[in-house]
């Protein structure tokens, strides 16, 4: 898991903040979260595979995953 900053209070949720390795941080509102640089993360702050493996065991493409 990616190293969390700090959360965001929002209602009855806390959203992670997490930094990239690229330094950048993070915001993990949604299922799929994107860094600048291209890492994407999910809900939990945790760095995904790289979208060119997403779906390989199922015969997904990745943008029916996003």
């Amino acid at each position: 898991m990616a190293k969390v900053v700090r959360h965001i209070e929002e209602g009855h949720r806390s959203i992670p903040v997490v930094q990239c390795n690229c330094n950048r941080e993070v915001e993990c509102w949604d299922f799929t979260n994107t860094c600048e640089c291209d890492a994407d993360y999910n809900f939990a702050g945790q760095r995904l595979a790289p979208r060119s493996q997403w779906g390989e065991e199922t015969g997904e493409h990745w943008s029916e995953c996003y």
